[in-house]
């Protein structure tokens, strides 16, 4: 087996030119004529060395195994290196990432998180951080430089260490995934760039269109209307709160403050009688996505790939997460579309038709390469199948195992139905596919009324509600009325959770091991053998809102710390995450299976779907054989999967 030597590159960046890896992506950065790597690291576990990258030695890392934290960066560095000249092409055995190590082992990616974590010992980064806009070695001092040789020797020491001591950890099978992952993100895909400028024009002028609509930024500022004593601009936050005051209605919640759905509310409250409201979140919408396309025309090579990243490991549960700007896991849903009046198209339930100018889909910019076709497959109804396999759900499974939906299996072995074959277009089977996919990891009915409409489109669980119910005082007893408002999503959740003991039953075990963990770690086994761990259990009191008076209270929660932050946990969110990580490592193995098949390329993942290019030889249905694939620590899991052979990536 070679030896391992880490690898580290200390790179010019400024912040003030926004020249750096927050806005750019490694190849782009690599690509400027900014760029400079001006000091090189390395470490056997023996000897570390750093300085020039001219004054090293190549020679010695030749037929060794390297070792960086954040390969993608340092190996896009060299890249560039050997590009200009400035490195020998050299002969490795392989190259690694720590990062994505770490991220596996302890749920931290920052070097400096992951030694604190692992070895209690505190790494300085201020160094690095000083360096911003300085160019080496003009612009520091003696001791500067002396500061800077150290620091990168101490980085190159602690990779080195991470791998000797934490690789052995590792399944062989992860590591691929790693290196998969970043092979995919410098590969690239192949993007249709006359579609490109098309979607940079279209999101433009209904960028444009959209701002007249906002009182702030309209022509016909005149009397009370005029605003040339603020300086207007779409989201500023003075000029919307003037509007506010001027329409006499609230300023609306703070996002980050008061959440998502505070502010969702006030937008409905407020926005049928206020077009500027609707406008307004609109124009963010349309503006972020004309961002995201000149992103992507500025970071385009000149064979129109684009290259991207994905963060291997982005959760406890194994899952992939967006990375550089660009996120990959989380493409918008359905397309925008440009009315007539040029402006987004905001009523979701409107037919399409002849007023349609445009439709503008992100994921249509993505096409296969000359002489490759597209194939896209993805694991039908993953998580609810394994939810029922772990939950010892043998019913609903042989069902299953027959052919049958997901979501008939489930009214049979667990609503008891009993009638025909279910039409999938009826409400009935709408009910109970939101039921599966809902409330299976113990959403109450408040929830479950905000996630049935996004499972099914167009249900309104609150049409038939009840202005008002009798329910007794839970204090005296006495009998009064409240607000009929979820009854029939309240007597759903109940009726579920009657009908389900079994994955009721996981919730509790779950909730149950937990709290009995206080004051130590919390750890569950995936059938794959994969652990997940939730360190440092802790009982808290915090105040929350009382349901029925509406006043504050103090409840108890239970809470872990996962990747260095503390959050609450309960029976039926580690359920959440335990389907999800054991669907994560079935679709891994089957990765893994499509890259190392003949002719077939995976370009990248998205959740449950696999993104292939493939050769003219390659089927849908051979996709689908190999993603319906069993492994054996789930054996008796009925899989299924959906494959198609597309001209360009779509939902």
């Amino acid at each position: 087996m070679p030896g391992h030597i880490s690898l580290d590159f200390e790179t010019f960046y400024s912040k003030k030119l926004k020249y750096g890896l927050t806005t750019q992506i490694a190849e782009q950065y690599c690509r400027s004529p900014l760029f400079d790597p001006y000091m090189l690291s390395v470490s056997d576990g023996t000897t570390t060395w750093a300085g020039p990258p001219k004054d090293f030695n190549w020679s010695a890392l030749d037929g060794k195994v390297l070792v960086s934290h954040n390969k993608y960066f340092d190996c896009s560095v060299y890249n560039e290196m050997v590009r200009r000249g400035w490195a020998p092409q050299i002969n490795i055995a392989g190259w690694e990432c720590t990062a994505n190590l770490t991220a596996y082992i302890c749920n931290r990616r920052a070097l400096a998180q992951a030694v604190e974590h692992l070895y209690k010992i505190k790494l300085n980064k201020a160094v690095r951080e000083d360096a911003s806009g300085r160019r080496w070695p003009l612009d520091f001092s003696p001791e500067a430089q002396k500061e800077m040789l150290e620091y990168a020797r101490s980085d190159a020491h602690w990779c080195w260490k991470l791998w000797n001591d934490y690789s052995p950890q590792w399944p062989e099978h992860e590591q691929r995934l790693s290196n998969l992952t970043i092979d995919q993100g410098m590969r690239g895909v192949q993007i249709d760039r006359p579609l490109l400028d098309n979607y940079i024009l279209w999101t433009h002028d209904m960028k444009t269109a959209t701002e007249k609509l906002l009182p702030w930024l309209s022509d016909d500022g005149e009397g009370d209307d005029d605003w040339n004593t603020f300086d207007a601009k779409p989201t500023s936050i003075k000029c919307i709160s003037e509007q506010c005051r001027r329409s006499g209605i609230p300023c609306p919640p703070i996002k980050a403050h008061e959440g998502e759905e505070a502010y969702a509310e006030w937008e409905s409250t407020y926005g049928k009688t206020n077009p500027w409201i609707p406008a307004l979140s609109s124009w963010r919408s349309v503006n972020k996505l004309y961002k995201t396309f000149l992103t992507i025309k500025e970071r385009l090579r000149d064979d129109g790939t684009l290259p991207f990243a994905l963060k291997y490991f982005g959760a406890i549960t194994g899952r992939w997460a967006g990375d550089a700007k660009i996120n990959f896991q989380n493409f918008r849903k359905k397309p925008v579309l440009c009315n007539e009046f040029g402006l987004m198209e905001t009523n979701e339930n409107r037919e399409s038709g002849d007023w349609v100018r445009h439709s503008i889909d992100i994921r249509k910019l993505i096409i296969p390469r000359p002489g490759k076709k597209m194939i896209l497959s993805d694991l039908s109804q993953i998580e609810p199948r394994v939810l029922a396999y772990l939950s010892g759900n043998t019913g609903l499974l042989d069902y299953v195992k027959t052919g049958m939906s997901i979501y008939e299996a489930f009214a049979r072995a667990n609503m008891g139905y009993t009638g025909g074959k279910m039409d999938k277009a009826s409400i009935e089977y709408a009910l109970f596919k939101a039921q599966v996919l809902a409330l299976g990891y113990g959403a109450g009915w408040e929830k479950f009324l905000t996630m049935a409409p996004d499972y099914v489109p167009g249900l309104d669980l609150t049409a038939d509600d009840p202005e008002w119910v009798e329910v007794p005082d839970p204090v005296t007893g006495e009998m009064k009325q409240v607000s009929g408002y979820g009854q029939r999503a309240k007597q759903i959740v109940a009726g579920f959770r009657e009908q389900n003991k079994l994955t009721v039953g996981m919730w509790k075990a779950l909730d149950e091991s937990f709290k009995r963990s206080i004051g130590s770690d919390f750890t569950m086994t995936l059938p794959s053998g994969r652990k997940m761990k939730y360190e440092g259990v802790k009982c808290e009191w915090r105040m929350t809102v009382d349901p029925e008076t509406r006043k504050p209270r103090r409840k108890s929660v239970f809470t872990a710390d996962v990747g260095g932050r503390r959050s609450e946990f309960y029976g039926g969110k580690f359920t959440a995450e335990l389907v999800q990580a054991t669907a994560r490592d079935i679709f891994a193995c089957h990765l893994l299976k499509l890259q190392g098949t003949p002719g077939v390329t995976v370009l990248f993942s998205a959740h449950d779907e696999a993104i292939t290019e493939v050769d003219d030889n390659i089927t849908p249905r051979q996709i689908e054989e190999i993603m319906c694939e069993c492994p054996e620590w789930v054996a008796g899991l009925p899989l299924a999967a959906e494959a198609k052979k597309v001209e360009r990536y779509e939902k």
